[in-house]
Parts: structure tokens; C-alpha cells; sequence
């Protein structure tokens, strides 16, 4: 009987140790779990706000150039470039989320020569249009990031309008 006590003792003196070296062992699996996160979150965020700065970055490019090309698909006069980039500029915009634009800045004619008045032809030269789109970013990093990030952006496209013959024109009488 002496020996079934010692035995059973034993027995649950080996119960109580495994127990407490697996809770030993659940504790050092939450530490560092814990210390995991804190290195991998803030990878994680920032790698979240520099996704957001790409993006915004590409769509200001694009409606950039978009907005370019349009505008110097006509009668290169400031008035008519200027609505043609607002044009596309518009359908192109967000104003929901972390991205806030494009906006148009300026729209510039650069060197152009207007063909003859009485033989038509194209115009020489070449419109610049210059965007800006905002981002507020999600997880702004202090001393490296700012909340809100301002991208510009310019594209010059070459005109393409040609000017019909002052015969071929109609009248308006």
C-alpha cells in the first residue's frame, strides 16, 4: 500500500511538473508572439501608406497624361485647352477615401505657330498640363511621413489640331 501511495505521489508530482512546463511553454509562445507583432505591424502599416502614395501617384499620372493629350487634340487657344483637361480631369477625379483629386493646376500652350490663315494646315507646338493630387494617408509616420502628401504631376503632348482652308471654311451668313 506504501508503495501504491509513493507510486500514485509520483505519478501526480509528474502531472503537476508537465502542466506547469506547458503553461511555461504557452506563456513564452505568447511573448514572443507579442514581440512578432510589434516589429510586424508597423511593417505592415507603412507598407499600407506607401501602397496608397503609389496609387495615387499612378492615377495622377495617368489622368495627367489623359488630360494632356486631350487638350491638345483641338484649337490650341488657352479657353479650349483649359476645358478639355478640366473635362477629363473631372471624370478622373475621387474625392472619397485617403485620394483626393487630380486637380488641374495649369494648362499652358508651349510655342504655338498657327498655320496660314488662307491655306490651313497644323498647328506647331505643344500643350503641358500640370495635376495635383492630395493623399491622406492612412497611418501617417511621425517624423517621416506627414497625414497629408501633396504629388504633382506634367505631361507636354504636341498638337494635333489642323486648321481647314479659309475656302473650305463655312460662312456664317
Amino acid at each position: 500500500m506504501k508503495d501504491r501511495c509513493v507510486t500514485e505521489l509520483l505519478r501526480r508530482r509528474r502531472l503537476i511538473l508537465l502542466a506547469a512546463d506547458s503553461r511555461a511553454s504557452q506563456a513564452q509562445s505568447t511573448i514572443e508572439l507579442m514581440a512578432g507583432l510589434m516589429i510586424l505591424l508597423p511593417l505592415f502599416l507603412a507598407a499600407l501608406d506607401i501602397t496608397i502614395i503609389i496609387v495615387a501617384n499612378q492615377v495622377n499620372d495617368n489622368a495627367c497624361r489623359d488630360a494632356a493629350r486631350v487638350a491638345a487634340n483641338g484649337r490650341p487657344t488657352a479657353d479650349e485647352t483649359t476645358s478639355r483637361a478640366e473635362l477629363v480631369l473631372r471624370r478622373a477625379s475621387q474625392s472619397s477615401g485617403y485620394i483626393h483629386g487630380p486637380t488641374l493646376i495649369s494648362v499652358t500652350p508651349v510655342d504655338i505657330k498657327p498655320p496660314s490663315a488662307n491655306f490651313g494646315g497644323s498647328y506647331q507646338g505643344n500643350v503641358r498640363v500640370e495635376t495635383k493630387v492630395t493623399v491622406n494617408l492612412p497611418v501617417p509616420i511621425p517624423g517621416l511621413l506627414p497625414a497629408i502628401q501633396e504629388f504633382y504631376a506634367s505631361q507636354e503632348y504636341p498638337v494635333t489640331f489642323i486648321e481647314p482652308p479659309a475656302a473650305a471654311q463655312p460662312s456664317l451668313e
